[in-house]
């Protein structure tokens, strides 16, 4: 085993010197090549590189405990003045407060600037004055400090300590950032007490090693006397190079949901004199912790504040269960606004009270007291928000947890949610970063489960178009859309961002090239999930003397291929399933007949993924388009990126496509001639 270990480590060391000429990954040391670098040639694009990161975690015996020391050591490149950003350090810490024993700190921060000026290296080091400590949530603080002296050029160095009193949990270590990393590791040593699985997650290679070392560990007893104790630990020696960086991609919810790391979980201690006890948490085990949580489970026990608002309102006497949700809901949004902030906590619930504002978590704790007040039965739904990153299956943790919402029991037997960010929507409407694929019911009897959050409603568009082509090349119409589910989320969304509606009609105006004569909205401000428009318009046509061309859409759905890379890593993942219908009935102005006319198509993913077609038919003087969307699933593995943007492509390519009229008076041409013959 050790024989092995050396010769991975001399591997590795090998691949370290060959680019010794270029790189150093000794702290305190930079090399010419470094400070001269202009472009960083595998990603000539990046910002910033890190040139190496180097972590080191060993447990050590204090005060009778196991802890953890981290060091960490890192160098960053500045390539361009948009990686200046990366001289900002936060650093997140558990620390309850002076009354919790177990917490994490931060020391021994050191932090340098070296830049090349006049032919002279110039190195900056960062006073103390330049770190600063925030807190963040009741469990969390943040360590802050910005590298003083930092753009386009320089090299940025920094480390610092980070000690943890909690033995039974080792820090992940992200290898893939946002930029590209030359060269980075995690050496970490753990005490044969402690028997942790090693997880690797990630489509980039990481280099892994193991090793059995010896160790030893001095205490005191009960009588003062000290002693000292000597075991074997297990070392794990995990690296990368030259690891590219993890691109901003549309259509991910969070990229750290696919960077490369290494994960460890806990699956038990074994002591001297102790048998092995099992350690590993399961999601129950967090069940039984937030029961007894006074800014959790105690607060799910609350009186109802707005119980005489809500008699007088009637609300409790409405006999159908849904309208008096909503009757509920509305009114506690009639008191307490939200603040834009998710939380999963409520340890600001008074205060939301008092100041008439609050997180969605403030919220909902007071809207499920009002709930249970009207017999209605309702569950905390936790999660982690998408734009944090899914829930772990295998490492099950109360710190992947930052927000949640409500789960209702309705008239139906079945289950709608709500949040307290809700604005423009319904009942199972909901902001689509909420909108999880697993999300864990609490229940305080112990029976918990999961859920499904992507497809809680239906979700559509449906446009029906009428119109009139002049021979002047100018369309007169009218269109009527129904908006549904999350489709009048987002429409009410822009609605409400508008400055008024008359901004609102400009703007569609200018996306459509159409002038809007008449307007009409309803349901707009109203808590329901059904928004309807209405409006009469005006297009000018591309014509000329003999030819009117038009999209027969007039209002295209898709109009540009977002998917234009080749090749893609990462999966994509759309905000919701939603159906996009249009049908178009358009009169062919007197004198002229179709020349050109788009070919229907009916295309679709593997497994009814997204499908969509597409027809245009030409019943005497009338042009009849019918046009469906379906996007049925959110989800797509990179192996079916291909497919799906050859899809796309299809679908722009039809939006996008013109229907050609020609005056039956006019000789057609013999190329004319042939196209003619060919419909």
């Amino acid at each position: 085993m050790k024989k092995s270990v050396f010769l991975f480590l001399l591997l590795a060391l090998s691949s370290v010197l060959t680019f010794a000429q270029e790189y150093t990954y000794n702290y305190g040391k930079v090399t010419d090549n470094e400070l001269s670098m202009k472009v960083y040639k595998p990603d000539s694009t990046t910002s910033a590189v890190t040139i190496y990161k180097n972590v080191i975690a060993k447990y050590s015996y204090k005060r009778e405990r196991f802890i953890i020391e981290y060091n960490y050591e890192t160098k960053i490149k500045v390539l361009k003045p948009g990686g200046v950003k990366y001289a900002d350090i936060k650093i997140p810490v558990y620390d309850k407060g002076k009354s919790d024993i177990f917490k994490e700190s931060v020391s021994k921060i050191e932090a340098y600037a070296y830049n090349l000026e006049n032919g002279k290296v110039n190195k900056t080091k960062m006073d103390k004055s330049y770190i600063f400590e925030e807190r963040v949530t009741p469990y969390y603080k943040q360590i802050k400090f910005s590298i003083p002296a930092v753009k386009e050029g320089t090299v940025i160095e920094y480390k610092y300590l980070l000690t943890s009193e909690f033995p039974h949990q080792i820090e992940e270590c992200v290898f893939q950032q946002d930029i590209p990393v030359i060269y980075s590791n995690y050496d970490v040593t753990i005490p044969q007490y402690f028997d942790f699985n090693v997880g690797l997650k990630g489509k980039e290679k990481i280099n892994v090693s193991e090793s059995v070392v010896e160790q030893s560990a001095n205490g005191e007893d009960e009588y003062h006397q000290t002693y000292s104790v000597r075991f074997n630990s297990r070392r794990i020696f995990l690296n990368v190079i030259n690891l590219p960086a993890i691109k901003d991609e549309p259509n991910i919810w969070c990229p750290d949901d696919f960077r490369t790391k290494v994960t460890f979980e806990l699956k038990g201690t074994r002591f001297p004199g102790s048998d092995y006890k099992p350690y590993t948490s399961t999601w129950e085990d967090i069940d039984e912790l937030l029961k007894k949580d006074e800014d959790f489970g105690a607060i799910l026990n609350m009186s109802n504040p707005f119980k005489e608002e809500m008699r007088t309102a009637n609300i409790l006497s409405m006999p159908n269960k849904r309208d008096k949700i909503r009757a509920i809901f509305q009114l506690l949004k009639s008191k307490i606004s939200w603040d834009g902030t998710y939380r999963f906590y409520g340890s600001n619930v008074k205060k939301a009270l008092k100041s008439g504002t609050g997180s969605n978590a403030d919220i909902n704790f007071i809207l499920m007291s009002m709930l249970k007040d009207a017999g209605i039965e309702s569950f905390p739904v936790m999660m982690s928000k998408r734009d944090l990153g899914r829930l772990p299956n295998l490492f099950p943790s109360i710190n992947k947890l930052n927000t949640f919402i409500v789960a209702i029991n309705d008239d139906e037997n079945s289950t709608v949610y709500l949040d307290g960010s809700v604005t423009n929507g319904d009942i199972n409407i909901l902001p689509p970063v909420l909108m999880v694929e697993k999300a864990r019911i609490f229940d305080q009897n112990g029976k918990g489960s999961w859920v499904d959050l992507t497809n809680i409603g239906k979700n559509s568009v449906t446009a029906l178009t009428s119109g009139t082509i002049t021979p002047e090349g100018i369309v007169n119409g009218e269109q009527k859309v129904s908006y549904t589910g999350e489709q009048a989320y987002k429409f009410r969304k822009l609605f409400n961002e508008a400055k008024d509606s008359t901004s609102f009609i400009e703007k569609k105006e200018l996306e459509y090239g159409i002038s809007i004569k008449k307007s009409s909205f309803s349901e707009v401000n109203s808590f329901t999930s059904n928004v309807k428009e209405q409006f009469s318009f005006t297009k000018e046509l591309s014509h000329n003397d003999d030819h009117i061309y038009i999209n027969p859409l007039i209002f295209p759905h898709l109009t540009e291929n977002q998917f234009t890379k080749e090749e893609r890593k990462l999966p994509v993942e759309f905000d919701y399933p939603y159906t996009f219908k249009q049908i178009t009935t358009l009169n062919i102005p007197e004198g002229y007949q179709v020349e050109e006319i788009p070919k229907p198509v009916m295309i679709h993913l593997d497994n009814d993924g997204c499908i969509c077609t597409y027809n245009v038919q030409v019943l005497g003087n009338t042009i009849q388009v019918g046009y469906t969307f379906s996007l049925n699933r959110i989800f797509y593995n990179n192996d079916e990126y291909p497919a799906l943007r050859q899809l796309w492509g299809t679908v722009v390519n039809k939006n996008t496509e013109l229907l050609v009229l020609r005056k039956a008076t006019s000789q057609p041409t013999k190329t004319e001639e042939k196209q003619t013959s060919q419909l």
